[in-house]
């Protein structure tokens, strides 16, 4: 019973989560965490995960200043990290600690530079 529970909270947080990437346009979404990618290179598989389990994931390609939105509960405190696998198929993640409503948008950041990748909050 308690596997049926979180396999239905998995899908239903999926269902708030996704990329604006429509034809190369961006697709504005609903959603209080919004990672947004400032490479030319390709990102996918945008992961959100707290305390070792899957919050949310999107596995469509963003690149070019487009946008992945995702639904977080209110929460204080919440630690989180995300992450996302490069064109290259390497893992990058960065964690963070936010309060989470329903009324405000945490915006992070993706760049690479130098030949490094950053994840970091969106100024």
């Amino acid at each position: 019973m308690k596997k049926q529970v979180w396999f239905f909270l998995f899908i239903f947080t999926l269902l708030f989560a996704g990329c604006g990437a429509a034809g190369g346009n961006v697709v504005h979404q609903d959603g209080n965490l919004i990672v947004t990618n400032y490479s030319s290179r390709e990102i996918t598989d945008t992961t959100i995960t707290h305390s070792g389990q899957t919050v949310a994931v999107s596995p469509d390609a963003i690149q070019d200043t487009q946008l992945c939105y995702f639904t977080i509960e209110p929460a204080e405190d919440y630690r989180y990290t995300v992450s996302f696998l490069d064109d290259n198929g390497e893992e990058h993640s960065q964690t963070f600690t936010d309060h989470f409503t329903a009324d405000s948008q945490i915006l992070i950041a993706v760049q690479y530079t130098d030949g490094v990748w950053t994840i970091d909050y969106d100024k």
